[in-house]
């Protein structure tokens, strides 16, 4: 190595050691705020009375997750909420270099902050979910302030040379980011097939075109965004195999039910019966979750308990949101930034959960996401 490359290392290396210093200084301060603040949102009762029977014989074993899951699990699937409003954004022809990228890392921190203060001052939460949250946590904002250094840079420059006109590039790009928006929802967001998506991008958009600088500019990033994520990708499936599978499924407890659910639903699977008209089932997880949630609840189906535990976190997307019902506890609500939207996070008794979801529906709402621990 010559002087010159030794001497660029040593700057390197020292940017490098100050962005950790401050990093960590960052991370001092901001859990001595959030761990302290003391948000306005006592605890819900459990309604332990309601549900002792349903937990005496509802046995869920190696299915029970810990409360503070649904808690936590939020700052997680606003990544995955991230994405989606990415697609979304994408979907409609917008510029990258349009999208809120700064905005979204600040309602990530700022979202676990609120959990943070929230499941501090009731007692909950362990090392374990803080070290994933950060982990997560820094990787997407990275990300993001990649994207959004590069698009408002570069990629704007290359806009405004293209009289900002897209390129197949872009409507390529737009596919992938919805194609990965959806299968979050539904698997670990590190089992997309990004090594695919790169090899689209070179079989699928032709070499020459419109807008040619454009292309080759888009060709070039899109080739470094979908290698990078690729590799990261495998590196984060080889640490979760360490730790094992990671189930699938949530066991729940439900009554006002009937034979009849198992037919018409097929992915709810029966575990055992508890009484007439109460059963034991496993519904998966993830998106599926709330989705088959709601239909249950559209027929009254109650839930009981669900992964064992009385009280779950629901959010909504509304415009205009008015008063809750008593069933609902106020948690947060946070502008969704791409569009003229809120997402409303509370929480509820489970024995409730059939009549939030009904509740949420009937003003014409989206019940976003079911936090199933």
């Amino acid at each position: 190595m010559g002087p010159f490359l030794r001497f660029l290392f040593r700057k390197f290396l020292r940017a490098l050691l100050y962005f950790v210093g401050a990093y960590i200084l960052f991370l001092i301060v901001f859990f001595a705020i959030c761990s302290f603040s003391k948000p306005d949102a006592s605890p819900i009762s459990d309604d332990s009375d309601l549900t002792s029977h349903h937990a005496t014989i509802a046995d869920f074993g190696a299915n029970h997750r810990p409360l503070d899951h649904t808690y936590y699990t939020f700052p997680e699937w606003f990544i995955v909420w991230s994405y989606e409003e990415r697609a979304n954004f994408l979907d409609k022809s917008r510029p990258p270099s349009d999208f809120p990228y700064f905005g979204s890392i600040y309602q990530y921190w700022h979202g676990y902050c609120f959990i943070c203060s929230l499941t501090h001052q009731r007692k909950q939460g362990n090392f374990g979910d803080h070290v994933m949250l950060v982990a997560i946590g820094t990787s997407f904002s990275l990300e993001y302030t990649a994207r959004g250094i590069y698009e408002n840079t570069i990629g704007r420059l290359t806009e405004f040379l293209s009289g900002h006109q897209l390129t197949e590039e872009d409507a390529y790009a737009a596919g992938v980011a919805r194609d990965y928006a959806n299968f979050a929802t539904v698997r670990p967001a590190y089992e997309f097939h990004f090594a695919r998506a790169l090899k689209g991008l070179w079989t699928q958009t032709p070499f020459l075109g419109p807008h040619q600088f454009r292309k080759l500019e888009r060709k070039t990033i899109l080739t470094l965004d979908y290698g990078l994520q690729s590799l990261y990708s495998e590196i984060l499936q080889l640490t979760s195999h360490l730790h094992g599978a990671e189930s699938t499924e949530t066991y729940a407890a439900i009554d006002n039910a009937s034979e009849s659910v198992f037919r018409e639903f097929p992915h709810i699977r029966k575990i055992k019966d508890i009484a007439p008209g109460e059963y034991l089932v496993s519904i998966p997880r993830y998106q599926e979750f709330t989705e088959l949630a709601v239909a249950l609840a559209k027929k009254n189906v109650h839930f009981a308990q669900i992964a064992g535990n009385s009280v779950i976190v629901v959010t909504s997307i509304a415009q205009g949101w008015r008063d809750y019902t008593p069933e609902e506890r106020a948690l947060f609500t946070e502008k969704v930034l791409a569009r003229d939207v809120q997402r409303v996070a509370m929480e509820c008794r489970v024995t409730d959960l059939h009549l939030v979801l009904n509740d949420i529906a009937s003003r014409g709402y989206l019940v976003e996401h079911i936090y199933d621990y």
